[in-house]
């Protein structure tokens, strides 16, 4: 029975993001010429995009969600897969793409922002094909789960402005339809977001890559 509910809320997920498609294809298109976009900017050495990439990086150590994943958790990849996971989905994919579409474009500048920021941070920095693998991976996943992260908090704004997008006549009703859908999707990005975790921290952890610099410049793909 349980296994049941679980599958069919699985089919109800998949088939809202189908519903989503061309909202999905935007955003996933727009991310990845924005990350592309970056990383061309840091290539042609734009004194601004270069100033800002330096000081990122020489903050990455600093960051507060790094310090016990560096720290109290380096020797359990377990308790850092849970830590990694729980961050993601609360902070890189509710709080940060979802929870802001109340003003419907916010996720999609915060979305493409992200990608941006990503592309200046990792070019030229992937020299160990075990890091290129365990950054790609990683970028795959949560890639995919903050672009439905967005496409919900849009779909969510989008409702609330034009509720006939929902098929109802009250901004509450379509507003508690987006509700609804955004919870399926989160199915999708929570598992997304899980796999994405223990790509990242299995390949640093068993390929002996689990050094305080590789841990930072995966890790900032949650924290931008």
């Amino acid at each position: 029975m349980v296994m049941q509910n679980i599958k069919d809320s699985y089919i109800r997920a998949l088939y809202i993001a189908k519903n989503y498609r061309n909202l999905i294809i935007f955003l996933a298109l727009a991310n990845i010429v924005f990350f592309f976009f970056g990383q061309w900017m840091v290539a042609q050495e734009l004194p601004g995009v270069i100033e800002f990439r330096k000081e990122v990086l020489k903050n990455l150590p600093e960051l507060l969600y790094i310090k016990p994943i560096t720290g109290p958790l380096a020797p359990y990849v377990i308790l850092k897969i849970i830590y990694t996971f729980i961050f993601n989905l609360t902070v890189g994919a509710f709080l940060t793409t979802t929870a802001p579409g109340a003003i419907f474009f916010l996720p999609y500048i915060i979305s493409v922002l992200r990608a941006w920021s990503i592309g200046v941070i990792f070019y030229g920095l992937l020299s160990n094909p075990i890091m290129v693998i365990a950054f790609y991976g990683t970028f795959i996943f949560e890639f995919g789960a903050y672009v439905l992260s967005a496409a919900a908090g849009i779909d969510i704004g989008l409702s609330i402005l034009i509720p006939s997008r929902k098929k109802m006549t009250k901004r509450k009703d379509a507003f508690r339809v987006a509700i609804k859908d955004a919870f399926y999707l989160y199915l999708l990005i929570a598992t997304l977001l899980l796999l994405g975790a223990i790509w990242e921290m299995g390949w640093l952890h068993f390929a002996g890559l689990q050094t305080t610099e590789n841990l930072n410049l995966t890790n900032s793909i949650d924290m931008l």
